[in-house]
Order: structure tokens, then C-alpha cells, then sequence
């Protein structure tokens, strides 16, 4: 595993580089349909990831990059809602998705995942710091947040309204998918999206059989958001990532972002 973390954090300096290119850093949010908003994280490395404005309270998938792009996400949800932020959704443990989530706990947020996801932040977060701290796009010294409430397996919030699915290794030994079934709407986390990008912390010998078993739960799906790229795509986004896969193990070589 550490020597993994090394590999797929070096990959991470790539892109950060390539996104600090002078750009102006951009993060917006916007409604998809029922509860669910897209979000789309510019800075550092670009990442996609969701809000779900439920009936009581909100709940946040993916904790963004630092503390200030939460703060910065907080922000907007509270452009077109004031019900209370109650938690946000660790969905991998992975800077881009647990690194703001010190800010979501100074508010009053509960941090929520699987205690997979808890064992690898406890285990792998000063190496993934301190290789995000050597690129270009200065990422901060930032403190390790463990979640409050960690689950064994897969789990739901929102009374139902939302599920994480943990169905097996994949991009990473922890990756959730996020399902909104009101919404038909599933976010793939890193897992699903249209490259296959750096596969340093991937199983893939697991990630077929992951993808598989998601389609085995037959689920009802309109969108797909996918965790990097391009953001929105159709239920064939799973089939299609089957294939890469299948080509990647034909070729025998490593992708890389």
C-alpha cells in the first residue's frame, strides 16, 4: 500500500500542476433534479461531486480539496438553502474527497464513512500530505480529520434518500458509490468515470467484479455523475468503463491521468 500511495501520489502532482496554469480556481454548484446538485471543483486537480438538499437538513457527498474549498461550497449551499449542513459523506479517503473536512466539523457536521475509509485516512494521510505539499499548486499543511460516525459496509442517510454503496475494491480499497434513488441519479466517485486515469491504489483484479455487482443490484439509473471529467453521463458509463478496463488488462500496461 505505501508504495502505492507514493505512485498514485505523484500522479496527483501531475495534474495539480496542469491545473494551476494561471487559471482562475472555480467551484459553482448547480441543481440537477429533487434534492440533488452537481458539484464542480476547479482547484488543484478538477473533481465532481454532489450536495442533497433533503426535507430537515443537508448532506454533503465528497468533503472537496481543504477547508477553503468547503468553506467556499458552504457558501453557495447557503445561496439557495438555510437548512442546517448535518453532515458530509466521505465517500474515498483520497484528498480530493476528504480534504475540506475539518471546515464541515467546525460547523457542526457530522464527518460520515466506512471505516475502511477511517483506517486509510488514519494510515496514509501524512504521506498523501506531504507529496500534495511538493507540487506547484501549494497545497496547504492540513491536519488529519478522522470521521465521527464510520459504518461497515454500506449504510444510508437521509432516511433512505440517500445510499452509499460499498460493493468492493475498485479505483481504491474504499470507494463508495452514492445512489439517490428519488432522483435516479448515482454518483460514481472515482470510480466511474470516462478515463481510467492513475490506477496506482486500484484492485484490478477487484474493480470488474465491483462494477458487476453494481450492475447485478439493478439499479434504476437516469445519471451518472461521474468523480472527474466530464460530469454527467447515462447508465452506459458502467458498461463502458467495464471495457477500458478489459482493454487496460489486454495491454498489460499502466494508465496514468
Amino acid at each position: 500500500m505505501p508504495g502505492a500511495i507514493v505512485w498514485a501520489a505523484a500522479a496527483l502532482l501531475l495534474l495539480m500542476a496542469s491545473s494551476s496554469d494561471g487559471a482562475e480556481p472555480k467551484l459553482s454548484l448547480r441543481h440537477l433534479k429533487g434534492g440533488v446538485y452537481l458539484v464542480e471543483d476547479g482547484y488543484y486537480a478538477p473533481e465532481n461531486s454532489a450536495v442533497y438538499v433533503g426535507p430537515e437538513h443537508v448532506t454533503v457527498v465528497g468533503a472537496t480539496w481543504t477547508p477553503e474549498t468547503a468553506k467556499e461550497l458552504v457558501a453557495q449551499i447557503r445561496r439557495i438553502t438555510s437548512k442546517p449542513i448535518a453532515e458530509v459523506l466521505v465517500p474515498d479517503y483520497h484528498l480530493d474527497r476528504s480534504g475540506g473536512s475539518a471546515y464541515f466539523r467546525s460547523i457542526g457536521a457530522r464527518v460520515v464513512s466506512t471505516r475502511m475509509t477511517y483506517d486509510l485516512l488514519l494510515a496514509e494521510w501524512e504521506d498523501m500530505i506531504a507529496q500534495a505539499r511538493n507540487s506547484p499548486a501549494g497545497y496547504p499543511q492540513l491536519p488529519l480529520v478522522l470521521p465521527d460516525r464510520t459504518h461497515p459496509g454500506s449504510y444510508e442517510l437521509q432516511d433512505g434518500r440517500i445510499r452509499a454503496l460499498y460493493l468492493g475494491p475498485a479505483h481504491t480499497p474504499d470507494g463508495v458509490f452514492v445512489y439517490f434513488p428519488e432522483e435516479r441519479i448515482l454518483f460514481g466517485n472515482c470510480i466511474l468515470k470516462s478515463f481510467l486515469g492513475n490506477l496506482a491504489s486500484a484492485d484490478l483484479a477487484e474493480y470488474p467484479r465491483t462494477l458487476q455487482k453494481l450492475k447485478d443490484l439493478r439499479l434504476d439509473i437516469g445519471t451518472i455523475i461521474a468523480g472527474h471529467g466530464s460530469p454527467l453521463h447515462g447508465p452506459e458509463l458502467i458498461d463502458e468503463v467495464l471495457r477500458m478496463l478489459e482493454a487496460h488488462a489486454a495491454q498489460g500496461t499502466g494508465a496514468q491521468h
